[in-house]
């Protein structure tokens, strides 16, 4: 079965060890039997220019290159946030955008990010996203944490159709509230992997979202990528669906 693990959370985080060096991520590749992975270093979340954190993940991990790709973290209040993507555009190793307003703290509904989601779609790369980095248990020890509010993401859904995009780490209980058609919505899929993902609300899935949209990154090594796929075996899907969620 070929496994794609799309949210990988790697490189030196301040809040605690993560154990992301060279040899962790390519042991890890191989643990949990990997074929294709997608990451986001702790210094492109953190850091006040994402793309500087970017460029020394990218150099970090060059030897992986081969099955090893990233997110570009776009900050769209950081004053050159055109280049950003200008560079994700460039960059062979970046294979998506990635928001995060939970972090930096800006509205889905703006100009500078609708410019973001038109640019996405015009170069073929997904945008990703991120309802939040940290569990909302752990979060006030290490940031200010704001989820967007229902509302809001519903607004931003329905007007990013030029791009594919990608919700992750939000919990089934938040995307199971949006009042939106997921049918209607055919550029939208979910990153399932750290919404806790438990058996019961994977039987449930498919009664809301279509699971032919649905890909599973772990959050590892920040997470523990075990925990997050037992749900998946457990849950009452057909092997094609299974197959289709980690592939």
């Amino acid at each position: 079965m070929s496994i794609i693990d799309t949210g990988l959370l790697i490189g030196p985080c301040p809040f605690r060890k993560v154990p992301s060096s060279v040899a962790d991520v390519a042991a890890l590749h191989e643990n949990a039997s990997l074929d294709r992975v997608v990451a986001t270093g702790f210094r492109s979340l953190l850091y006040y220019d994402p793309i500087a954190g970017l460029e020394q993940d990218i150099e970090q991990y060059k030897s992986l290159a081969d099955w090893l790709h990233f997110y570009a973290v776009i900050n769209p209040n950081f004053p050159r946030a055109g280049e950003q993507v200008a560079h994700a555009i460039q960059e062979r190793q970046i294979v998506g955008l990635r928001l995060i307003p939970a972090l930096h703290h800006y509205d889905l509904n703006t100009s500078r990010i609708r410019a973001i989601v038109q640019s996405a779609g015009e170069n073929g790369l997904p945008l990703n996203l991120m309802a939040r980095v940290f569990d909302d248990r752990m979060a006030p020890r290490y940031v200010n944490q704001l989820v967007p509010a229902p509302a809001e993401i519903c607004d931003f859904l329905r007007t990013a159709s030029d791009a594919t995009v990608i919700l992750s780490m939000f919990y089934f209980t938040e995307l199971t509230v949006l009042e939106v058609d997921w049918s209607a919505l055919p550029h939208i899929y979910l990153d399932i992997g750290c919404s806790k993902p438990s058996v019961a609300s994977l039987d449930e899935l498919s009664n809301w979202f279509p699971p032919e949209r649905t890909l599973f990154g772990t959050g590892a090594p920040f997470y523990y990528w075990k925990g997050s796929r037992l749900g998946l075996e457990g849950a009452e899907l057909s092997e094609q669906q299974r197959r289709g969620i980690l592939g």
